[in-house]
């Protein structure tokens, strides 16, 4: 094990460089952040929001068995079993969180200084509720473009830690586990941007702090290590 978080910690530095530079410039989001960009981070966080997140997994599960040149059945189950519930771990901790925290989103922030609006009538509301009450405040604002109203919509919940980061930086570091440096550097590699931008999608589009992203990347990287121990134990890989 100390092997692995030392092949590990190299990535987890590089995760943890967006947060931390966030923090240390204190920076907070508003909607002059948005930009040309936008639109693209917006298309980028999409791959990790739910339904899309189900075909992100699954196209990474079949990716995996791939590159590991799995061919049994019994290999394929374990693998299945090993990578979904990495990431499905990792969503119940992430709500277990949620729940005990109840960290106000940076939007919900925004709309309660701009609207005068109670973050705790917020969060009080029904999911429903909530989804009227943005589109009530926001359809006809200049600032907030309508992709954003209707993303921040369905994303209505409580904001430590995020989910996004959490499943991105999970399967990126499941990839650094599993697959390797060498051998498929350039799978890994991709993965790890990709969970970058996922990073900076949720900053840009105000619905998570940095320390937000700070605590997905954490949990991220201890549930990588776990599955790695149960992938060499039961010899689904032999790194």
């Amino acid at each position: 094990m100390g092997l692995i978080i030392k092949k590990t910690i190299a990535t987890l530095a590089i995760f943890l460089v967006i947060p931390l530079v966030i923090i240390a410039i204190n920076w907070h989001w508003q909607p002059e952040s948005l930009n040309n960009t936008s639109k693209f981070f917006f298309v980028i966080t999409e791959t990790a929001s739910f339904p899309w997140a189900i075909i992100t997994s699954f196209v990474l599960f079949i990716l995996f068995c791939l590159l590991l040149n799995i061919k049994t059945t019994k290999k394929i189950v374990l693998i299945g079993i090993l990578l979904v519930g990495a990431i499905l771990t990792g969503q119940m901790i992430k709500a277990v969180i949620k729940s005990q925290t109840a960290e106000s989103r940076p939007y919900v922030l925004w709309m309660n200084k701009q609207y005068q609006l109670s973050d705790d009538k917020f969060y009080s509301l029904a999911k429903s509720e909530k989804k009227q009450l943005i589109d009530q405040l926001l359809t006809n604002s200049n600032m907030i473009p309508t992709w954003l109203r209707e993303h921040w919509q369905n994303e209505t919940g409580y904001s430590f830690p995020s989910g996004h980061t959490l499943f991105a930086v999970t399967w990126a570091f499941l990839a650094v586990t599993l697959l390797g440096f060498k051998r498929h550097y350039i799978v890994v590699y991709m993965l790890i941007i990709w969970a970058l931008l996922i990073e900076i999608s949720r900053l840009c589009l105000g619905m998570h702090s940095p320390v937000d992203l700070l605590c997905g990347v954490l949990v991220a990287w201890i549930i990588s290590l776990i599955c790695y121990f149960y992938a060499q134990k039961y010899h689904i890989v032999d790194n």
